[in-house]
């Protein structure tokens, strides 16, 4: 860990924590894993404030803690990636927003206060349980406060949406379960991964190799035991609320659950539809309240490199290709949690290889009809060639012969739907029979067809073009699609790279870096021709890319003397640390913002005290004078300038650390 990181991690506890939990993070990041002695003895608390700071970073999954088996020791050890993950905060509750409604944004706000909840805990906050209908509260627990504020422990929960219903908070937990927005919190996620994984490992030793473990393929068989038994532990948590599963934790009322009838996939009416059944998406689902939830981060990282994607598949191509892009990437979402996988299984299969697909048949279920699938992809325009019986379609960028068809004079778009309806394989033609689709009228039939088909295209542009947003894996379903996002996301790399060199540069920097990527290790001279630039031209911006980091210079002696005059000097490009460059330059330059507002805010105490009065707030114009309104506007568009440069730092930290 860096030591910008660290001091960004540090600054984004002590805004939200305080300053004690912050120094304890810092402690536990300067000096590693300690025991709670060593702690105390580092930091200079003593125990009962160190035990405090302590139990606000375990309850916020900020401090990892595991008791040894063997002496009965407990260590403690700080997790600096959710300790930057608080920097997502405000773009993990905008999309909860987005996909499940404004109510789920502040469960998750609620989540994200308290770190892990008890979901009975959750409800009694809301003032949603069945004792508090009833009007039989309890003393203890959870205190309801007068201004809406309702606390558990220490820490207030939000408890705004009066007209939230019992049941609908349910079917939100439940339906954020589902998708993997959120997670069950088990004992495990609360230990650092080295010792989960010694642990597995000597369970995996006692049971296959008690007379201990001998030669390397002994060795292999026990990482690959190990590897295997995490996977399945982390899919255990992951299918307990998964489609097919028991759904363990989940409850139903008492009721024929069958004669609900065939699930359909449809759209709810607060957000978006990820792969429910409609049984799954009824008020009568109740989650069990002793279950512990918390915010699944991974999950929302997913969702942030779609929309990346997203965005570039609409710069390359266009507004509606984009859209049906956005609804593929939506519906492989259910079967991807996480953007890199460790754990992942090695296979010789195709669903190995590539991840999940999905069919044109699949995807047409859930497109939106408003998106204007036939005017938005121009025709080229077709020339007749020499040739007798054949013409071709002139485009930019490729050429494609098509066969004349002897009932078919000028415009030749108006079957192709058709066609291409028609070339797949008949024993699989329509795919699934989850969607139901009725085909009694032919008018139907034609009109599904030529919608479909023109998905198709739309698809096809996107595996067409260079950057290969899709690929083809097969026909079932008029052709069935996947995403190569480990190809993509190393093209998203290089995009940005090339954008931060031409901003600080200029074109000619990026030419450079470009044709270093694409041959590997040259010479100056090599790097002059093939860049089409003066030798004197193309050292001068050689040694701006070496000075900044970008590039790097080889030195190939061509005897041992090491004479300068003797050696060959070979100029390359490195992108792992061109990433890891990039990745510095963003935690210092987010330190620094969060840094300037803090200190904005302390020159601007007296005022905020005075502004943040109950008295005062809705009544500014009253209390405050128009000097202090207009100083208290000016720090407000400060601190928003300031935190918005954060959030499009950490669009660069996703991109080159995350996806």
């Amino acid at each position: 860990m860096s030591r910008h990181a660290l001091e960004l991690c540090t600054l984004l506890v002590n805004d939200i924590y305080g300053e004690l939990s912050s120094h304890v993070l810092s402690t536990l990041f300067r000096y590693g894993r300690l025991t709670i002695s060593q702690l105390s003895q580092k930091s200079h608390l003593p125990l009962r404030q160190l035990k405090h700071g302590l139990v606000v970073l375990i309850q916020q999954h900020l401090a990892l803690h595991y008791t040894s088996p063997d002496d009965g020791i407990t260590y403690y050890e700080a997790d600096w990636m959710s300790s930057y993950s608080l920097a997502r905060s405000g773009k993990v509750m905008r999309l909860a927003e987005e996909r499940f409604g404004e109510a789920a944004g502040t469960v998750i706000a609620n989540l994200l206060t308290q770190g892990h909840v008890r979901v009975g805990d959750l409800v009694d906050a809301y003032g949603l349980s069945a004792a508090k209908a009833k009007g039989n509260v309890k003393g203890g627990g959870i205190n309801r406060e007068v201004n809406g504020q309702a606390k558990f422990g220490d820490v207030g929960i939000k408890a705004e949406h009066q007209g939230l219903t019992l049941s609908r908070l349910h079917s939100i937990i439940h339906r954020m379960l589902h998708s993997g927005y959120i997670t069950q919190v088990t004992e495990e996620q609360f230990w650092p991964i080295t010792d989960y994984q010694n642990d597995i490992e000597r369970t995996a030793k006692r049971e296959h190799f008690s007379g201990g473990v001998k030669g390397p393929k002994q060795k292999q068989e026990l990482e690959e035991m190990v590897r295997e038994r995490m996977r399945k532990n982390r899919e255990v948590v992951r299918s307990k609320f998964g489609v097919d599963s028991g759904s363990r934790g989940i409850k139903r009322p008492a009721s024929d659950i069958t004669a609900r009838g065939r699930g359909k996939r449809v759209k709810i009416d607060y957000g978006f539809e990820s792969g429910y059944t409609k049984g799954d998406d009824t008020e009568d689902t109740f989650v069990d309240e002793n279950l512990v939830i918390r915010v699944n981060h991974e999950k929302f990282v997913v969702v942030f490199r779609n929309q990346e994607l997203i965005n570039l598949s609409e710069k390359r191509i266009g507004s509606a290709t984009a859209q049906v892009y956005a609804e593929l990437l939506r519906r492989l979402e259910a079967n991807i949690d996480r953007c890199k996988d460790n754990l992942a299984p090695v296979g010789e299969s195709d669903e190995m290889e590539w991840g999940p697909s999905i069919s044109t048949l699949e995807l047409s279920a859930t497109l939106s009809r408003d998106i204007d699938l036939v005017n938005s992809i121009g025709k080229a325009p077709i020339v007749k060639t020499e040739m007798k019986g054949q013409k071709f379609i002139v485009n930019s960028r490729k050429r494609r012969r098509l066969e004349l068809e002897d009932d078919v004079v000028g415009d030749a778009s108006s079957d192709e739907g058709e066609s291409d309806a028609e070339d797949t394989d008949s024993d699989d033609h329509w795919g699934d029979e989850d969607f139901d689709i009725s085909m009694q009228d032919n008018s139907l039939v034609k009109n599904q067809k030529g919608r479909m088909a023109e998905i198709k295209r739309h698809l096809q542009l996107l595996a067409e073009d260079s950057y290969r947003f899709v690929r083809s894996v097969g026909n079932r379903g008029l052709g069935e699609w996947t995403v190569d996002f480990d190809a993509l996301t190393g093209i998203l790399k290089q995009a940005e790279l090339e954008s931060i060199i031409t901003e600080r540069f200029d074109g000619v920097a990026t030419r450079l870096v470009r044709i270093l990527s694409e041959k590997g290790k040259l010479d100056e001279k090599q790097v002059s021709n093939i860049s089409l630039l003066k030798q004197k031209e193309a050292r001068a911006a050689l040694t701006l890319l070496y000075e900044s980091g970008f590039i790097q210079l080889q030195e190939v002696p061509r005897d041992a003397n090491r004479q300068p005059s003797r050696t060959i000097y070979l100029w390359y490009f490195d992108m792992e640390r061109c990433r890891q460059l990039v990745l510095q330059d963003c935690y210092k330059a987010m330190a620094r913002c969060l840094q300037r507002a803090n200190t904005e805010k302390q020159k601007m105490h007296p005022l905020l005290a005075k502004a943040e009065r109950t008295d005062v707030v809705g009544r500014e114009e009253h209390y405050l004078s128009k000097i202090e309104r207009a100083a208290l506007q000016s720090w407000k568009e400060k601190e928003e300038r300031l935190l918005g440069q954060v959030a499009r730092l950490d669009r660069l930290v996703g991109i080159f650390r995350d996806y």
